[in-house]
């Protein structure tokens, strides 16, 4: 029986897109005759900036401009504020009586509605008839699981099945706390799985009628090494992260001071409004490094190259950061705050550092300094964390075999 996924994404394989996705998509492909590619999130006439097996089709189905089409979401959208949409009524319940949240409500399914039509539009011609499992997958459990929830009515999809990461799941990282139409969704899918354990407990406890729908399946990163740490008494710190407030880089920057003693060089990977702001800050710090934004495949790259002694993320929110996937796959400890599935990566002392959410910078400088003194056997931990529970080749191929299953909304975790 051939086999077709429609795969709904946001960005990828366009830049920036989903950098993970890059890694789980030959897994994909393998297992599927046909893989129908659909980013929701980019602009017409857009670059690929990946390369894709070669039976992927990809459609772009953008018509205006991001930020152009958005605007008129949210126009279009702005009825939901003076009549609510026909939704289950725990959806509606939670935005009655908040005029903020239904706004965002009808730009959500106003959103929905374009992307639908679009990408209708676009397939129109493709012949589905040539495959007998049709399988819907989104890569989030937001407008692109509602935009799932639309082409399961009108395509022949014999099963539908959504991820889900961190601000998509978790209500509290959006501004509104509220995330639309999560029962809706949750009675669209034949599965949802979050990418932690965290993300599965967290979303069961605000859904119980549809716990045997929710599921955990981790994401994972490529076939690393146990490699060596720093040999010349420098301590080498990395970080790789949007340079954004909420990763709270200039905090590492406060607690190094605290450290004038140390033979201290970190390097930063990654870009964002916030990078201005930070090299200001680092000026008067010595051994800094901006090596601005890298692809995936440069990230792994740069920790072939280079001794790296400890990584550092202190996200005030987090799902399940793949950033620490990366650095325990190449034997590198890790420093973490215990946020989101953060502790289903670290096991405190043993691969890594658990810091509380609101740490202060004294204990920081107190953790970099303890993991400067742990020997090999903290790298030896964190390389065998990552071949037991996080190696792509397991999780990719375990996603990818389920997607096939026909009992997939009933499997055991």
């Amino acid at each position: 029986m051939k086999r077709c996924l429609v795969l709904l994404t946001t960005a990828y394989p366009y830049n920036p897109g989903e950098p993970y996705l890059e890694t789980e998509m030959p897994y994909l492909a393998a297992r599927f005759d046909r893989i129908l590619l659909l980013p929701i999130g980019i602009a017409p006439g857009a670059k690929v900036s990946v390369p894709l097996p070669e039976n992927v089709t990809l459609c772009n189905s953008a018509v205006l401009p991001p930020k152009k089409a958005r605007l008129l979401d949210c126009l279009h959208g702005l009825s939901a504020v003076f009549r609510l949409p026909k939704l289950p009524e725990r959806d509606l319940a939670e935005v009655k009586h908040s005029l903020p949240k239904r706004a965002f409500l009808g730009y959500f399914l106003a959103r929905t509605r374009r992307h639908t039509r679009e990408i209708l539009d676009t397939v129109r011609d493709f012949d589905f008839s040539a495959y007998g499992e049709v399988v819907l997958y989104s890569y989030w459990f937001f407008v692109a699981a509602a935009v799932g929830a639309e082409l399961r009515k009108a395509l022949p999809a014999t099963k539908f099945i959504s991820r889900a990461h961190g601000y998509d799941l978790y209500p509290y990282a959006n501004a509104l706390d509220y995330l639309p139409c999560r029962t809706m969704l949750l009675q669209a899918v034949d599965g949802v799985y979050a990418c932690s354990e965290d993300g599965k407990r967290f979303l069961t406890k605000q859904n119980p009628d549809f716990s045997d729908t929710i599921h955990c399946a981790c994401l994972g990163t490529p076939e690393g090494t146990l490699t060596e740490g720093s040999v010349d008494g420098v301590f080498r710190i990395l970080t790789c992260a949007r340079t954004v407030p909420l990763k709270r880089l200039d905090r590492l920057a406060d607690a190094l001071a605290l450290l004038p003693d140390t033979a201290i060089e970190w390097t930063h990977i990654g870009d964002g409004a916030s990078l201005p702001a930070l090299r200001k800050k680092c000026a008067e710090l010595h051994n800094v490094r901006f090596l601005g934004a890298l692809s995936h495949e440069q990230v792994l790259d740069y920790y072939r190259k280079n001794p790296v002694d400890v990584f550092v993320n202190i996200s005030k929110r987090e799902g399940l950061p793949v950033s620490v996937m990366e650095a325990l796959s190449y034997g590198v400890p890790a420093i973490v705050t215990d946020v989101g599935g953060c502790r289903e990566l670290i096991d405190d002392g043993q691969n890594g550092f658990l810091l509380p959410a609101d740490f202060t910078d004294e204990l920081l400088a107190q953790t970099l300094r303890k993991a400067h003194t742990c020997g090999r056997e903290l790298r030896r931990n964190a390389f065998q964390k990552y071949q037991e529970n996080f190696s792509a080749a397991q999780n990719f191929s375990r996603f990818a075999d389920l997607l096939c299953r026909a009992d997939e909304g009933r499997t055991n975790d």
